[in-house]
This record gives structure tokens, sequence and C-alpha cells, in this order.
């Protein structure tokens, strides 16, 4: 069997995985990113989520909350030509639309120049511990097993797939449905109108929906949400919600065939009803539908209902979560809660480690967190936030033991983290 041996390894190669690996190695620590799929980026480029969500708090005017690998990655997409400038939605809360494409060159460059090493097409299937502590990973490939020595790990995979692994997560027991995930769609040929299309969209929708077949799928009032990528003459749509336990191949399946035959079907009729829209099409509908909540993992000191309603600041901050609570209790319906204090609250060191093994820590939406919190924290720009701190607290732990609060947090600042 194949072996290598790395001082950091980071699962999953979302907003957390890669700031986790960019802040790992910037510390000078050998470090491997394992992503699925052929190409990094996560739910922005496989899942088709064109904004950013979490860099900027619900204010009048928008303020920065996110540095160190966000901020570069954001700058390095300008560079590109994606104007990265925030927008206000009509919720009131500021995103920052991206291009998915984009951002996949973008990750392998900023990846490439930290000196990550990256391994696409490659998934975690099983683990070795010691007593509190992870010894080796068992990577495969499309050729098989890989060995990997590890002496710190960091579970940036979303669905908290090594913390599951190691009998340390689960789905939520509060009796409380699973949030709702959502199909989200790429349209071209849709002119430049927005308005035009989202009132086309919202009669297509209402027109559809008595017609659709799964209990599990549903279409947005009003259309949904509609916001087009830069400058050029395509939209993205995100207007189909789903029911999914998100981990089975069968329930995933069913999700998947309910949420593209729904999009054909709107857009069947938009095409069909609506001169201006005949030739509107379908550009992509990404690898596989947006999974917003899955298993979470148990972590030290997990972030609380009363830390988004209070705006909590911490001494042991280690990165900012500003976006309000969201929570899709079911398809169709979300609801947002504002964040208190000053509009943000720290992570602390703790909802990053994973309890029960020691070198183990936690990012993106995998990080640790209450049902209310986690409505906040499972975002794109907060998941940079807590990779980057992950990242770079795992190269750091060294002989196992947590590092100390204080260092952590000078080497996030040294890296031009917002703390």
């Amino acid at each position: 069997m194949r072996t290598a041996g790395f001082d950091v390894v980071v699962i999953g190669g979302g907003a957390g995985g890669c700031a986790a690996a960019w802040g790992a190695a910037r510390l000078g620590r050998r470090t491997l990113l394992v992503e699925r799929y052929g190409f990094l980026g996560g739910a922005a480029t496989a899942a088709n989520v064109l904004a950013y969500c979490g860099f900027y708090p619900r204010r009048d005017e928008p303020e920065l909350m996110v540095g160190g690998a966000g901020a570069e990655l954001l700058e390095r997409l300008d560079g590109l030509g994606i104007t990265t400038a925030p927008r206000q939605a009509p919720s009131g809360n500021w995103i920052v639309p991206i291009d998915g494409e984009a951002v996949k060159l973008a990750l392998d460059e900023q990846m490439a120049e930290a000196g990550v090493t990256v391994w696409l097409h490659a998934s975690l299937t099983a683990i070795a511990r010691e007593g509190s502590r992870l010894t080796r990973l068992t990577i495969t490939d499309p050729s098989g097993p890989i060995e990997v020595e590890a002496a710190a790990v960091v579970d940036a995979s979303g669905d908290a797939a090594l913390a599951a692994l190691a009998g340390l997560a689960s789905l939520p027991a509060d009796g409380h449905p699973l949030q709702a995930a959502s199909a989200c769609v790429r349209l071209g040929g849709v002119g430049p109108d927005l308005a035009r299309l989202k009132a086309g969209l919202a009669e297509a929708v209402a027109a559809t929906a008595a017609g659709l077949t799964s209990a599990n799928v549903s279409l947005r009032e009003g259309g949904g949400f509609v916001s087009r990528i830069g400058t050029m003459p395509s939209v993205w749509w995100m207007g189909i919600d789903l029911r999914t336990d998100g981990l089975t191949a069968a329930d995933l399946s069913a999700a998947e065939r309910a949420g593209r035959k729904a999009a054909w079907a709107v857009i069947a009729h938009l095409r069909a009803q609506h001169p201006d829209f005949a030739d509107i099409a379908i550009l992509t509908t990404g690898p596989q539908i947006g999974i917003r909540e899955t298993r979470r993992p148990v972590a030290v000191d997990p972030v609380t209902a009363a830390d988004t309603r209070d705006g909590t600041r911490r001494a042991d901050g280690v990165g900012r979560a500003c976006w309000p609570v969201e929570i899709h209790e079911r398809p169709g319906r979300a609801t947002f809660i504002d964040i208190g204090g000053e509009g943000f609250f720290d992570l602390p060191i703790g909802a990053l480690r994973l309890k029960g093994a020691d070198n183990v820590w936690l990012a993106g939406r995998a990080m640790g967190s209450d049902r209310i919190a986690y409505g906040s924290i499972r975002v794109m720009g907060t998941a940079f936030a807590s990779g980057h701190a992950a990242g770079s607290g795992a190269a750091l732990q060294g002989s196992g033991t947590a590092p100390d609060p204080e260092a952590l947090r000078r080497a996030l600042v040294a890296q031009n983290a917002i703390l």
C-alpha cells in the first residue's frame, strides 16, 4: 500500500478546508488538502452557491469581518476581473457575488503559492486511533488506498466525515428537522432586465408548483432569489428547496432528481408562456445540490444561541461570525435572526476542537455549535474564518495539546486575520 506523511492533513476543499490548509502551510507545516471533487471551492463550485455570505454584518454600510485566507481570495478574484464588492440582498444582508469557475482557478493558485499539497479526486475512507489521538488516515483515490500519517487533522468536510468515523459526530437529536437543501441553477439567455425575469419566474413558479410530484421539493414563492454573475449574460437562480438527509445515496439521489425535474419544469413554462424569455436556458445545476445541514460533531466549547443573541466577545476569540442566524426549517421558508451586540460574535478556540480526539480540529459547518448558532456559522464567509483558525491551530499544536490561545491569535493576526 502507498504511504505518505504530513504535519497537517485537511479533509474537505471548501472554504473552511482551503483556509485551514492555507493557514497551516503559511506557518511552515507540510500540509495536505484532500478533496473528493476535481476542484476546490465547496458549495461555491460544487453546488452553484454563487455568493459568499458572512464576510459582512447586517448594517447600513458594509464592514469587512473576515481577513486572512478569505480576504486574500477576494483579492485574487478581483484580479481575475470578478468584482467582489459587497451587494445588499433583498433581505438586507450583504453578500459577495462570485463566479464559480473563477473561484476554482483562484483557489488552485492560492493553495499552490502557499505550498499546500492538494489531492483532488480523493476521499477519507478510514482512520486509526491511539487513545485520544488520530495517528493515520486512509485516503482513497481512483488507484486505491493511501495510508497517511498526520500530526494533526482538520475536519472541514461539511458533513463531519472524520468526526463520524471517530464516533464523535451524529445527526442532531433535538427533534427539529434538518435545514432544507437548495438546488441552485445557473441560467443563460436571460437578457439585461432582471426585474422582468423575476416577474416571469414568479409566475412560472406559481403555475408549476401544483404539478410537482415529490412532497420533498418546494418552489419559493415570488420565484426565489436571482442575482447577476458579474458582467456576464447569465444569472444565479435559487428558487428550489429540498428535504433530504444529505448523507444516504438513496435520499440524495431522490433529492437531486427532484431538483432537476423542478428546474426544467419552471424554465420550460417560462419559455413557453413569456416570449421575452424564449432563449432562456439552464446552463448548469452543479455536481450536487446545496446541503445546509447534516451531522454535527461534539466540540470542546461549542458556540450557542446565547452567543448569537448577545454578540459574545471572548478573550480566546480566533475569528468572527457575523451572518444573521438563518434557519430553513422546511423547504421554501427561511427565518433570519439578527446577531446582538456589535453585530458579530467571536469564535472560541474550543469550538474548533473535537472533543475526544486531541489532535483533530473543526472548520466550516463542521465546527461545534448548537442548532441556533449553526444557522450563523455554516455560511462560507465564516467558514474562511473558522478554517484559517483551525488550520493555524493544527499547525501550532505540535505535541498534541492545545496551543496557547494568545499564540494562535498572534499567528492569525500576523496573517491578517480580523479578531
